[in-house]
């Protein structure tokens, strides 16, 4: 049988993202915080770790700051690392696949572009220009 890995969070950056060069790849980085309301009135908020490879990290580091409000698809996947302690590591990590800009950090509304992450070159930066009227329909 076939398995599945997705995962679909919206949630607002936790930190400005860390965009640097792997390998001669742009790669972006930043916390995502996504905040669950429980029905005794208390919140509880999860942390994930998000990256986005080549052009999608080039608009992040364009678009995106601390607190700006997010819909990331991707897949989880482990990385492994040394601590500062020399002790080996494992974390879990988004591997982000298609990114849409919610709102702006301020709280404002707005956002609602979309970038979908592709293994081609032909993937483009798609902006929502807002709801048509009823005129416009073609129907």
């Amino acid at each position: 049988m076939a398995s599945f890995n997705k995962i679909t969070l919206i949630g607002h950056l936790g930190n400005d993202p860390d965009v640097r060069e792997v390998n001669g790849k742009k790669v972006a980085n930043f916390s995502l915080a996504t905040t669950e309301k429980r029905g005794n009135g208390e919140e509880k908020t999860e942390w994930f770790r998000v990256a986005f490879w080549e052009r999608t990290a080039e608009i992040v580091e364009k678009y995106l700051k601390k607190g700006s409000q997010v819909f990331v698809e991707g897949r989880l996947s482990t990385r492994e690392y040394t601590d500062k302690e020399g002790k080996s590591r494992t974390s879990l990590e988004v591997l982000g696949q298609s990114l849409t800009l919610l709102g702006s950090a301020s709280g404002g509304s707005g956002g609602g572009s979309s970038y979908n992450s592709g293994s081609t070159a032909s993937s483009s930066f798609v902006a929502d220009t807002g709801a048509q009227g009823d005129d416009d329909l073609p129907f």
